[in-house]
């Protein structure tokens, strides 16, 4: 019975928002043909998951519409008994008909049957359709090929060997490809003890590579040392000296004489004047001339 009250209500009730939800919740509370159900405000609450001054106020508005009556009113802890006049001895009628009937899995005619896979007029294929393609001596596939440095391949900076580009991040753990240019520099450093990592980046070294050039192997070795043996925490990566190596002078030019260091100053044989204090004897000074002065008058 409760399917025919819930489906009175879907069918034929006027009720609108949590009126027509309360309606829906009395028929599906009812159990028998004479479409009676009890029910709390509180379990309307429950079932329209609302508050009780919404539960009252959808309740009240069913009752209004004169679709929902109070057949019997609540006393003590006993519920109201509500009433849907319209779903007494109500039975839903039962939906029958090609829109609500099985749908038939095979269906049989010309037009629904299986295409022929080939037809009259097809031949044999001469090669698969979906199979690799033939290189044919006409068309040989070659992969498109330019330099990467050099005058075809536009205004790029030529490469150091052994380095491939990349960024700082990648550079930091990659292992360390020391460029054929800066070996001298960099044995030069390790030779003194200053063992550091030379993972640097491709920027990097073309910043060294600049360096070099500019101020010499032999500035920049004796240059990261002195940095090194300044530093009291100790220097881990090479990256550490290339401030250093930037505030550095350019090489003298070829041929150029290194400055005379100052000259010491003349030796004089001028006795200074001693002052009135030194030249003053002391008493000791004074009795060992008198007793020399007597010796030689002996004598």
């Amino acid at each position: 019975m409760t399917l025919d009250a819930q489906d009175w209500v879907w069918q034929h009730s006027k009720t609108r928002g949590n009126a027509r939800l309360v309606m829906l919740a009395v028929a599906d509370a009812i159990t028998g043909p004479d479409a009676l159900a009890s029910m709390g405000t509180a379990e309307v609450m429950r079932r329209l998951n609302v508050s009780r001054s919404t539960a009252r106020a959808a309740i009240d508005a069913a009752l209004a519409s004169g679709e929902l009556v109070e057949d019997e009113p609540a006393k003590g802890s006993r519920a109201t008994r509500y009433k849907i006049p319209g779903a007494v001895s109500y039975t839903r009628t039962p939906r029958t008909g090609p829109k609500s009937g099985p749908i038939t899995e095979k269906t049989t005619g010309p037009e629904s049957g299986p295409l022929p896979a080939t037809g009259p007029n097809l031949g044999p294929s001469t090669r698969p359709e979906s199979g690799p393609l033939a290189e044919t001596p006409e068309t040989p596939y070659q992969a498109e090929s330019r330099p990467l440095w050099g005058p075809e391949s536009g205004p790029h900076h030529p490469p150091i060997e052994g380095l491939s580009e990349g960024g700082n991040e990648r550079a930091r753990h990659a292992v360390a490809v020391i460029p054929e240019f800066a070996r001298p520099l960099v044995d030069q450093i390790t030779a003194a003890g200053v063992l550091v990592a030379w993972n640097l980046a491709p920027a990097e070294w073309f910043m060294v590579d600049a360096l070099v050039k500019r101020s010499g192997l032999d500035m920049l070795a004796t240059a990261a040392v002195q940095a090194a043996a300044r530093n009291r925490r100790g220097v881990s990566h090479a990256r550490y000296f290339l401030r250093a190596w930037q505030s550095l002078p350019p090489a003298p030019a070829a041929g150029t004489v290194p400055a005379a260091a100052p000259a010491a100053p003349a030796r004089s044989n001028v006795v200074p004047f001693p002052s009135a204090a030194a030249d003053r004897p002391g008493r000791a000074a004074q009795a060992a001339d008198w007793y020399a002065d007597l010796l030689a008058e002996e004598q």
